[in-house]
């Protein structure tokens, strides 16, 4: 990666990435005078990386008083801290950054934008930046490189008033605007555009050629439930994982329970759920402890879960955005995928969808092979108590005696922690934390 500095093609490989994609190799090419970008690229194509490298490239630590001075600004709080945990290893330890969203409290994220070292990068959901700003504890005037990720979903939320409030309050000399979506913009909304600029924004198309096929399953009945079920089961056992789409909560909680009497083992995702009960729900399905998950549009962006293999509309998607943003969960990063579309008798397929085979799903047969079973523990201990990954692996493997490679995700909160563990060894890790202390601390450990 000759393009880059030593220091950060280091931090890049430490990420796993030894070369770069065309969109970021795209990205580093242009010149770092740029004022505007506009960067078109489908989720899971790398962009988060993209867009870190042009933020962060010139940019020196801020004094106190100064800072900060980026700001990332994302429609999700989901989104957020993904894009945090993408940036803040990039950026660190010369650039300090940090995220402020919905699910804590506001006076829980004070002490880390006035602590003796500034910020020097906020990633941030609107509201809550507003919310910093009109306490003092931001000074906004001092931002001078802006990221405004999946602007379009931003606008679609409602927005629009926010966003143009935030580019008003910080400075009118910016260095960096930089628009990204997964889809192109038909024009930039008035909020958006650069304000007193001539020269017109970068634009920079990242789609690539989709490596996405697009099956129709014919459902025999207007309760598409039983096909739903055979077609999950089936992509089971030929070891695929699948996140099934809804138009509404309520429909979503009555699939999981239909697919739990049908032998299936799904976990719900909705607006309507708490952040950590959406934590919990991601991690589940991550480590294998859940079989499917369901979701409303709210899980079609935001959400980064490697190795998706199918995605399923059991409900048509209202419209071309929300089918594009559904399909975006699969077929990620240059890996294939399967969209497929479920429809009753009375269903006809939208103009925008063009499906490649109709498919029948069928019962694996009985010695068809399933995903090795695990189980999702609760810690009751996370980044407050100095709780780190590498602590809970230690500890599964050392005091619980559980083979390295039957531990799996792993993931930490401010408050608490989980980790998934091959089903036949989680009342090792319970007995374990009965016996032995974690990182020197009594934590209780539960089946989730």
């Amino acid at each position: 990666m000759t393009e880059l500095s030593a220091p950060l093609a280091e931090k890049l490989a430490r990420m796993g990435i030894t070369e770069l994609n065309d969109i970021q190799r795209r990205i580093l090419a242009t010149d770092k005078n740029t004022e505007s970008i506009v960067l078109i690229a489908p989720t899971g194509s790398g962009k988060t990386v993209a867009y870190a490298l042009a933020l962060l490239r010139n940019m020196k630590p801020s004094t106190p008083g100064r800072a900060p001075q980026a700001l990332v600004l994302a429609p999700a709080r989901e989104l957020a801290r993904q894009i945090f945990d993408v940036l803040r290893p990039l950026a660190a330890p010369e650039l300090k950054t940090v995220v402020l969203s919905g699910g804590r409290s506001v006076d829980s994220e004070i002490p880390s934008l006035t602590a003796s070292t500034p910020p020097d990068i906020i990633v941030a959901t609107p509201g809550r930046l507003l919310d910093h700003i009109s306490r003092g504890s931001i000074l906004p005037a001092n931002i001078r490189r802006i990221v405004i990720d999946e602007y379009d979903k931003l606008l679609e939320l409602g927005f629009e008033r926010q966003l143009s409030e935030i580019l008003q309050r910080i400075s009118k000399h910016r260095s960096l605007t930089m628009l990204t979506s997964a889809t192109t913009p038909e024009s930039l909304p008035k909020a958006l555009e650069a304000e007193g600029k001539d020269t017109p924004p970068v634009t920079i198309d990242g789609n690539a050629a989709s490596k996405l096929i697009v099956m129709d399953v014919p459902a025999a009945q207007r309760d598409k439930l039983d096909t739903l079920a055979v077609l999950v089961r089936e992509l089971l056992a030929a070891g695929q994982t699948s996140m099934v789409f809804v138009n509404h909560r309520d429909a979503a909680e009555r699939v999981v329970s239909g697919l739990g009497r049908r032998g299936v083992t799904a976990v719900l995702y909705h607006g309507g759920l708490e952040q950590h009960q959406r934590e919990i729900a991601v991690a589940a399905f991550v480590s294998h402890a859940a079989d499917v998950m369901v979701s409303t549009d709210l899980g079609a962006r935001g959400l980064d879960i490697p190795g998706v293999g199918a995605v399923i509309h059991y409900h048509l998607p209202v419209d071309e955005a929300a089918y594009t943003h559904r399909n975006g969960r699969t077929a990620r990063a240059g890996a294939d995928g399967t969209a497929y579309v479920i429809l009753g008798p009375s269903e006809n397929m939208p103009p925008y969808i063009d499906t490649d085979h109709t498919h029948y799903p069928a019962e694996p047969s009985d010695g068809a092979t399933m995903r090795e079973p695990y189980t999702l523990m609760y810690i009751d201990g996370g980044r407050r108590r100095k709780i780190s990954r590498g602590d809970i692996l230690g500890f599964a493997v050392k005091d619980a005696g559980i083979p390295g490679d039957k531990v799996g995700h792993i993931s930490i909160a401010p408050d608490y922690a989980l980790v998934a563990v091959a089903a036949e060894y989680a009342s090792a890790l319970r007995q374990a934390a009965r016996l032995h202390r974690l990182k020197g601390q009594k934590v209780r450990i539960t089946p989730i």
